[in-house]
């Protein structure tokens, strides 16, 4: 049985200290085995949770999704079914299940909700597994770009510098940038000094798990 359980992380504004908005996540033990019918049934369920969940918090609501999930028929007739929250919805594009023979039919199928209202947040840009963020953020010009926590947490002692060219040029399509896996307050004064306009991780979260 689909685990219906999911949690939200703030996504905080760093000029600000604010939060602009929730990554909701799902049951974080469960769904990496999810079969595909568990995943139909778990985006099925989201275009009826969705709607109050609106009701409860403010600001955005990131909603991840792969490529193959963008693909499927019936997952694509639960995101088309949030239309009416389109202005609230960023759809977060994960490497997981990336295959370079549909880059094509997943670009179309993004522009197409974008064409809808719906915004684009590209994952892992620098992770170090699977598909790097950085080759898809460059054929999108996403509203959203997530620098990979691994990536960040590897250049703490670095220095801003290490992170700011990066931030920059993903800056530079007119993206905002979040860093993930913000711990501590010298994580966000990285992140703040490096140019990111949005952070997340525990450093926020921590209180509410």
């Amino acid at each position: 049985m689909i685990e219906k359980a999911y949690r939200l992380e703030p996504i905080i504004d760093l000029s600000i200290g604010q939060p602009i908005g929730h990554e909701l996540l799902a049951g974080a033990t469960a769904c990496p085995t999810w079969t595909d019918p568990e995943w139909r049934g778990w985006y099925a369920h989201l275009s009826e949770e969705i709607p109050r969940l609106a009701k409860r918090v403010d600001g955005l609501i990131f909603l991840n999704v792969s490529g193959d999930q963008l693909l499927d028929s019936h997952i694509s007739r639960s995101l088309r079914a949030l239309r009416e929250f389109a202005p609230r919805i960023v759809f977060e594009w994960i490497e997981q299940s990336f295959h370079d023979a549909s880059l094509i039919q997943v670009l179309v199928k993004l522009n197409f909700l974008r064409g809808l209202g719906f915004a684009v947040a590209i994952d892992d840009i620098g992770a170090s597994h699977g598909v790097d963020g950085l080759g898809r953020a460059g054929i999108v010009k996403a509203e959203f770009c997530k620098i990979d926590g691994q990536y960040f947490q590897a250049r703490r002692g670095l220095g801003p510098d290490s992170l700011r060219g990066l931030v920059q040029h993903l800056s530079h399509g007119g993206s905002r940038i979040i860093i993930e896996w913000i711990e501590t307050e010298d994580d966000l004064y990285l992140a703040t000094e490096a140019g990111a306009h949005l952070g997340q991780g525990f450093l926020w979260s921590r209180s509410k798990d």
